[in-house]
């Protein structure tokens, strides 16, 4: 089977879960047999755009684009790490900002002619299909639709996950949870949504035991192995670090938090927080780290005491997942998708508390079989989403669209 799969959240430099999720299911179907053939919507060349193009690619959109062909070698060093696990690469610049562009303008789909696609698997809610194919579309999660304001461009997310309940062949979802709201909100037929789950990506295991270079890593913060408790992710509403940063406090730990992120929005009242708890003098035991490549976040994520994740909802739920594989206990929401991820492997309190998150950092703290009995579970948990488990459960779904 030929397979297409856009390449939206992987090219971004700072990727995301979703990016991890494409990852994935590319190399599952690529171990499975299938051809895999990844779309792109690069600029490739240095040289700036004339703004007629961009004009023409936008009007043009309703009618379609046919993407070039492209080698490996075109691609920029971060853009060819994105997937061993590639046939071939198709480029249209600037194709999903275009496509994005005239659905809200005309309520349109921007066709993306490529003869010969068998199935063309939107990892995002976008407003493209491949004609003649069977086109599956993942939506992760509704929280932009059921808290929109927690979620930037909530409006728009609606009326392109409303269109793509109408039109997909098939659509896919990331946890049981998720399957539900999809089902109710938009009055699904429960045979038309799958829940494939989200695959633990192999990056975890380049965390490999190097004493030296975990000491380097750690002593750049003056950190101790297990001697920090670990958020990362973005600052953004629904991550509920405002609170997370005041039960901290709270909690009297001795050992630091450190904030690993990359970027964010609406965070002014966790940026000005942040700004008073990481100046000398006023609580030093908070430290705030940029986005760190994936390698040394590994480390980042395995030598801490726990990680907390403390979301008000989440579609699924990939940094406690990763913790746990790590072999590091959690502290994590009771909330959207997390319980269903997490079982009984980590700490579930209630994101709306502050004393419940608060509490459950001193039972961390004091309680050293408490942790090691998580990082056995979680461990344990972990494998239930392993690359292994994940490709059985596409090969299931690819034998019904073949």
């Amino acid at each position: 089977m030929r397979l297409l799969v856009d390449g939206f959240n992987m090219a971004l430099r700072k990727g995301t879960g979703i990016a991890s999720y494409g990852r994935s299911f590319l190399q599952a179907a690529h171990d499975l047999g299938h051809r895999t053939e990844l779309l792109l919507g690069e600029s490739l060349t240095d040289v700036p755009t004339p703004t007629a193009r961009k004009i023409i690619d936008y009007l043009m959109s309703p009618l379609g684009h046919r993407p070039r062909s492209i080698s490996r070698d075109d691609l920029s060093i971060g853009l060819q790490a994105l997937s061993p696990a590639v046939d071939a690469y198709w480029n249209k610049a600037r194709l999903f900002r275009a496509a994005r562009g005239a659905f809200r303008r005309t309520g349109l789909f921007t066709p993306v002619r490529m003869p010969g696609v068998d199935v063309a698997h939107w990892t995002y809610p976008l407003p493209l299909f491949v004609p003649g194919a069977r086109n599956i579309y993942t939506i992760h999660d509704i929280v932009p639709i059921k808290f929109p304001a927690m979620s930037s461009g909530s409006e728009d997310y609606l009326r392109t996950c409303h269109a793509i309940t109408k039109r997909a062949d098939h659509i896919l979802t990331v946890s049981e949870a998720s399957r539900t709201d999809l089902i109710e909100h938009f009055a699904l037929d429960p045979g038309r949504i799958s829940n494939s789950y989200q695959a633990l990506s192999a990056w975890h295991g380049i965390a490999t035991e190097e004493n030296e270079t975990i000491d380097r890593l750690l002593s750049r913060w003056q950190l101790t192995d297990r001697g920090y408790f670990l958020f990362f992710g973005a600052i953004e509403p629904k991550k509920n670090v405002a609170r997370l940063l005041e039960a901290f406090v709270t909690s009297g730990s001795e050992a630091p938090l450190v904030l690993v992120s990359g970027g964010g929005w609406d965070n002014a009242t966790e940026r000005a927080m942040l700004e008073r708890l990481t100046v000398a003098g006023a609580h030093p035991r908070i430290i705030l780290i940029d986005y760190l490549p994936r390698s040394e976040l590994a480390h980042i994520i395995r030598h801490a005491r726990a990680t907390i994740f403390p979301s008000l909802y989440e579609g699924f739920g990939l940094p406690a997942l990763e913790s746990m594989a790590m072999g590091t206990p959690v502290i994590t929401s009771d909330r959207g998708a997390l319980p269903e991820i997490v079982g009984d492997a980590a700490l579930l309190i209630d994101p709306l508390s502050v004393g419940s998150i608060s509490d459950a950092i001193r039972r961390i703290n004091n309680d050293a079989v408490l942790r090691d009995s998580l990082k056995y579970k979680g461990v344990r948990r972990a494998q239930l989403f392993s690359m292994d488990a994940y490709r059985v459960r596409i090969g299931k779904l690819f034998e019904r669209w073949s």
